[in-house]
């Protein structure tokens, strides 16, 4: 371990928090910028839509390498290395005079962003104490939803002063920040123990990766037949790679903490939560400017509060999960989500601001009681030793969500489009009714969401008798010292 330590707790903590939020802002800032870039660039919306799949492929890829970078590299200097990457993929955008060149920018930032998220997550588990746990990891997991909420809002203001070159120089800046924090603030808190990189598993989970997610990426746009095949390559990579991590001394991913029945489902509730927040940040601004005719500017203040709300209560979240853990809270919020995302989907051409911000807003603030408590239950599950690896899994799996929920929600809603317009509908009509069953399969993933979730109530509880049944040391001790006595007498 190196000399080099954090100034505080809560330095770490402030800036793992806004690093996770810049990563995760990054990856929605440019989806309503996508329409200007397709006119000044002059390249089609098939062509245009690379700018977010080949960002989205590599943060996913980079995911699982930072695993091993964590454990090889001092904290401090991959901390650096990561936000340089996002400065200079910013700076790269800001001055970028043709297709090709965004196209870099982004694959550059996506390697920085890969590697935040699981570095943010190790640093908190590193320098937390086991009673401020909950509440750290509730504020840095709050900051995976509320980036990507926030992006749409924030570029939708900045575009009504300027371009979408602006958004780029905007986010170098916020960036430049967050690279002199963090180099004043960040010390090494891993321990270095100098794994062997299997580069056969490297390839195996990168091509699982680009096989599963351009599959689902694609299998709307009509290319079924590329888009399934796709879909069984990366299969087919996936279980080779798993097979190969059971065999290896020093696996790529070790994937134990799979076999933990607390940890897989807490993974399970935060992927479907994942895939709702993603849905609703594309979806509602795609609904309320086509089918509403709200400009970009109207809806991304219509979104404002409720991710202002979400600021707010993932602290609170995090506190009642240290204080009473998940078995109450987590039910309700999802009973919440699920409720009000089926209010959603009722709202149609008339709806107003006020009505989406009254439907929105409680399933914004029910995923800040979902994200932060499901993480911090999940991890917590792991024998310490695993909580890289549990970290990593995670981190993989908010890419993985935000893309398939990105492409099965827009995916629904186009088909339904295309079929309304095909019938005769308006295209404000065909919007609504797309948004529609859209929002009512987003109900139904959170209906599922709250089944795992009393089971882990249930496992909690268990956890806890179990506990509560365990004498604490001073109790050993009296259990112990007759015993011993009774043995020497005789």
């Amino acid at each position: 371990m190196s000399s080099l330590h954090s100034r505080s707790i809560g330095a770490v903590i402030f800036v793992v928090a806004y690093t996770t939020f810049l990563a995760t802002f990054n990856e929605t800032f440019l989806n309503v910028a996508l329409t200007p870039m397709m006119q000044d660039l002059g390249v089609d919306s098939a062509t245009i839509g690379w700018v977010t799949t080949a960002y989205m492929l590599a943060a996913a890829i980079m995911v699982p390498v930072t695993g091993f970078l964590y454990r090889s590299v001092r904290t401090h200097r991959l901390l650096m290395t990561a936000l340089t990457l996002l400065l200079v993929g910013a700076v790269l955008g800001a001055v970028a005079p043709s297709f090709g060149v965004v196209l870099l920018s982004r694959v550059v930032q996506a390697l920085g962003t890969g590697m935040i998220v699981p570095i943010g997550m190790n640093l908190t588990l590193a320098v937390s104490p086991r009673e401020k746990l909950g509440t750290n990891m509730g504020i840095v997991s709050a900051m995976t939803t509320l980036g990507p909420a926030f992006g749409p809002i924030i570029a939708g203001t900045i575009l009504q002063f300027g371009n979408w070159h602006t958004l780029f120089v905007g986010f170098a800046v916020l960036i430049a920040v967050a690279w002199i924090a963090a180099f004043l603030c960040i010390g090494d808190e891993a321990e270095i123990t100098n794994p062997r990189l299997d580069a056969v598993s490297t390839v195996l989970i990168s091509l699982a990766l680009i096989g599963i997610l351009y599959g689902i990426s694609t299998v709307f746009t009509g290319s079924a037949g590329p888009a399934a095949a796709c879909l069984a390559a990366g299969a087919a990579a996936l279980a080779g790679f798993v097979l190969r991590q059971g065999r290896l001394s020093e696996p790529l991913i070790d994937l134990r903490p799979l076999s933990n029945r607390g940890f897989t489902l807490g993974l399970c509730v935060i992927f479907a939560s994942l895939m709702i927040v993603f849905s609703m940040n594309i979806l509602l601004p795609m609904f309320m400017q086509s089918a509403l005719g709200f400009s970009a500017f109207n809806a991304a203040l219509t979104l404002l509060p409720a991710c202002i709300l979400s600021c707010v209560l993932a602290p609170v979240a995090g506190a009642m999960f240290d204080r009473h853990g998940l078995r109450v809270s987590l039910p309700i919020a999802l009973i919440v989500v699920a409720l009000f995302t089926f209010a959603l989907s009722a709202l149609g051409e008339g709806a107003d601001s006020w009505q989406i911000m009254a439907c929105y807003a409680p399933v914004i603030a029910g995923t800040a009681f979902t994200m932060g408590p499901a993480q911090t239950f999940a991890l917590a599950s792991l024998e310490p030793r695993l909580f890289s690896h549990g970290t990593t899994i995670i981190s993989t799996a908010f890419q993985v969500a935000g893309c398939i929920g990105s492409s099965l929600f827009m995916g629904i809603l186009s088909g339904v489009q295309a079929g309304r317009l095909a019938a005769g509908s308006t295209p404000a009509a065909a919007t609504a009714a797309g948004f529609h069953v859209a929002a009512l399969v987003a109900a139904g993933i959170a209906g599922v969401a709250l089944v795992l979730a009393f089971r882990l109530a249930r496992i909690e509880r268990l956890r806890r008798r179990e506990l509560a049944s365990v004498p604490s040391q001073p109790e050993r001790e009296r259990i112990d010292e007759p015993a011993e006595e009774g043995v020497l007498a005789g």
